[in-house]
């Protein structure tokens, strides 16, 4: 995995970036986290941002125009701007303790002259002495200050330039003018602030407005002399100095980081549903108080792009954007050096996959697909955690070769469709496959194919695995004549969409739509919300079909407010995440107190789990009323049903049941207790199948009241059973559950 590979999903992200009023700001402040701490009344934190990028707060709050104001995003709700300047002025009111930051840094190798004491004089000193180098400064004048010492509030700017200096005090020459840098050639560096018409010792000239410097490389430029005023005078000197520590280190003049193009205004976002507030105006003239102030830095909407984050309870528990989880994603893929850092793999494995995220972005960044692509690098270098998609895995296995079943039809061995119905719809009713199956054959030249799409593959990261089960799909496909698949799952149309796209595809319910499907059952009337899986959200088709065959049912509907989000089980996230999964869930059960009608045997599911009220489309079309979700045993035989079932209507005759040897035991569990076992993704097979192995071959513990324990080892797990005989081939079910270790048995 290449860094510009996986980084080149997230780069269109701007969340993070600067507000728009601090790319008007010249001196970069973070306006965003100066304003959220004035509005909870932390005056030390708050001054220490200002201070930290302006050098001189009074200086700043009395000069500075504002530009930023006009960048104020207030203003497309058609509010007044912040008072920033006013916000400022109480900040230096407000605050106690107002001196400079003390710097416990030991002194550093070289010297800097500089040359004029005015603003931008001021602040390069200041920045060059806070780092421990040696500076002096020398002013032809008897005092500091430059063109301030005119300005009706000297007296205030004097105080604030003291307090900055409490701690880091250069040495000043005043009274002293520099007519030619030969008097500085002892120094390693010459900052020449000597302001408007001031002495340039010819060489502005050659200024070079990048690295602040000229032709004689240690010699450096800001204020008057170059053309700056007052603003930009302080906010250039500060770059400067950085400049200069960069020169005194390496010998030669350098860009320094951390500023950004201030051409750019910054993204404007979307302040959908944001409340009006108006500007807050001062009952005094000395200004605001202090709960004024909070009050007018509170109106400050903090204008950055979350909608990932505010979409998504993953991205929001989490706290991650684009960018920090591509970054992440690199350096634990291992192939960032010298080892992965395995600092986000619950993050990896809580992902949908649903691609929501990217739908609500607007530059349709999809951390989804960052995370697939580590799922992907995870399963390829052989350090994925397979325990969390081992279950899918082999129900997978069961779909595409127990359960498989393909037909082009009754005496045929072509077809002009094949209805494809997923590893899931039969499993969770066989009617939905039967049924179905019925109508598209008497109205289609539609034959069958009973598989799975590789959705838990794709999911797992096993691309090898998926394009195995695509590449045996595509042989099927050809075989039959190259027919349009018919889909009843919108998971299956996505992987096939992406993974085939010369495989025509339609919908199942556009077919039932178009033919008019005449329900089997009528309802009044019932008030009722489609809730569409998240892989439909793109399928205008999909939606509409469904849509009009629920309302030809009789069925009135009202759309969900937030559309296209996943139920919860995309990316098999329930392993890795139960918390969450649960969450997630109940959350999308909570969108609407109207009953669901779905199109995803996931999404009814789920909901079932939920407790909410659901049906899907098809028990609505064919009169079925909807019984509580299967288990997973039961799910795996009523695949195995459909499969012979569909066997016996096409070929004729009697389909045999597989023969499994422990399908002769019985089990003797309570509801409560099965579907807890259920919630933990063990099914009554694998309880059957270790209970058969311990009592044929003895590997088994036996407690003092009789209970017996019992492993089962599968590909990445290790189940264990507890249970108690009853005999006649009945056992009691005491618990079950299932641990990632290995046991190792001596003979």
């Amino acid at each position: 995995m290449q860094q510009s590979e996986i980084t080149a999903y997230a780069e269109r992200c701007f969340g993070g970036e600067p507000a728009s009023c601090s790319y008007a700001c010249p001196f970069n402040l973070d306006i965003r986290t100066f304003l959220e701490r004035v509005s909870r009344g932390r005056w030390k934190q708050a001054y220490k941002s200002l201070r930290n990028a302006v050098v001189f707060p009074t200086v700043v709050a009395e000069l500075c125009p504002a530009p930023c104001r006009g960048r104020c995003q207030r203003e497309t709700l058609g509010d007044a701007p912040l008072d920033l300047s006013a916000i400022e002025h109480a900040v230096v009111r407000y605050t106690p303790d107002r001196r400079g930051e003390q710097y416990a840094l030991p002194p550093k190798q070289g010297s800097v002259a500089v040359v004029g004491a005015g603003l931008a004089g001021l602040a390069a000193a200041l920045g060059l002495a806070q780092k421990k180098y040696t500076v002096t400064v020398f002013e032809r004048e008897a005092s500091w200050g430059g063109a301030l010492r005119e300005h009706e509030h000297y007296e205030r700017f004097d105080e604030d330039i003291r307090l900055q200096f409490a701690f880091d005090m250069p040495e000043f020459r005043y009274n002293t003018e520099i007519t030619s840098l030969d008097e500085l050639r002892d120094f390693d560096a010459v900052f020449v602030a000597t302001g408007d018409g001031g002495v340039d010792f010819g060489l502005t000239p050659t200024f070079d407005p990048k690295l602040r410097n000229s032709a004689d490389a240690r010699v450096f430029f800001g204020g008057g002399v170059i053309g700056d005023d007052a603003i930009a005078s302080l906010a250039s000197a500060a770059d400067s100095a950085r400049m200069i520590e960069v020169f005194l280190q390496t010998g030669k003049a350098s860009e320094t980081y951390g500023g950004y193009d201030k051409r750019d205004c910054g993204h404007y976002v979307d302040h959908a549903g944001e409340p009006k507030k108006p500007l807050i105006v001062a009952a005094s003239p000395d200004g605001y108080t202090e709960d004024e102030t909070r009050a007018e830095a509170a109106r400050c909407m903090q204008c950055d792009c979350r909608k990932c984050l505010a979409s998504c309870e993953m991205l929001e528990k989490y706290r991650k954007l684009p960018t920090k989880i591509a970054s992440e994603v690199y350096t634990d893929s291992g192939a960032a050096p010298p080892y992965s850092t395995h600092m986000i793999t619950r993050e990896t494995y809580s992902c949908l996959d649903c691609g929501y995220c990217g739908s609500v972005c607007p530059e349709g960044v999809d951390s989804g697909e960052i995370l697939h692509l580590s799922r992907v690098q995870r399963a390829e270098d052989g350090v994925a955690p397979a325990a969390l998609h081992d279950f899918w895995l082999r129900e997978m296995a069961h779909a595409t070769t127990d359960a498989a079943y393909v037909s082009a039809g009754r005496g045929k061995s072509t077809c002009e469709y094949v209805f494809f119905p997923g590893c899931q719809l039969g499993a969770m009713d066989t009617r939905h496959v039967t049924e179905s199956y019925e109508w598209l054959a008497c109205n289609f030249d539609c034959g069958v194919m009973l598989g799975c799409c590789g959705a838990p593959a794709y999911w797992a990261g096993r691309m090898d695995l998926f394009n195995d089960n695509i590449s045996s799909i595509r042989s099927t496909w050809e075989t039959l004549g190259r027919p349009t698949f018919v889909v009843a799952c919108a998971t299956c149309e996505r992987m096939f969409r992406d993974a085939t796209p010369d495989i025509a595809v339609v919908t199942l319910y556009e077919l039932m739509a178009e033919r008019k499907f005449i329900p089997l059952s009528t309802v009044n009337c019932q008030l009722s919300t489609v809730f569409d899986p998240c892989a439909a959200r793109e399928d205008t088709a999909m939606r509409t079909a469904v849509r009009t065959l629920a309302s030809g049912a009789g069925i009135a509907l009202e759309e969900l407010q937030n559309q296209g989000k996943c139920c919860g089980n995309g990316g098999h996230i329930r392993a890795a995440n139960r918390e969450l999964f649960e969450q997630m869930s109940q959350n999308r059960a909570d969108e609407s107190p109207l009953p669901y009608i779905v199109y995803c045997a996931n999404c009814r599911d789920v909901f079932d789990e939920r407790g909410k009220s659901c049906a899907h489309i098809l028990d609505v079309l064919f009169g079925i009323t909807p019984e509580k979700a299967p288990l997973i045993g039961e799910k795996r035989r009523n695949r195995m049903e459909v499969s012979r079932m569909l066997r016996e209507k096409i070929e004729g005759g009697n389909a045999p049941a597989a023969d499994v040897p422990h399908d002769a035991i019985e089990l003797v569990i309570a509801p409560e207790l099965a579907e807890e076992i259920d919630r933990k993704l063990i099914g009554s097979d694998e309880m059957r199948e270790a209970i058969y192995l311990a009592e044929r071959g003895g590997a088994k513990f036996i407690d003092a009241d009789g209970v017996c324990q019992c492993s089962l080892v599968k590909s990445a797990l290790t189940y264990w059973v507890r249970y108690k005989p009853l005999g006649d081939g009945r056992f009691e079910i005491v618990s079950a559950y299932y641990h990632r270790m290995r046991i190792a048995r001596e003979d």
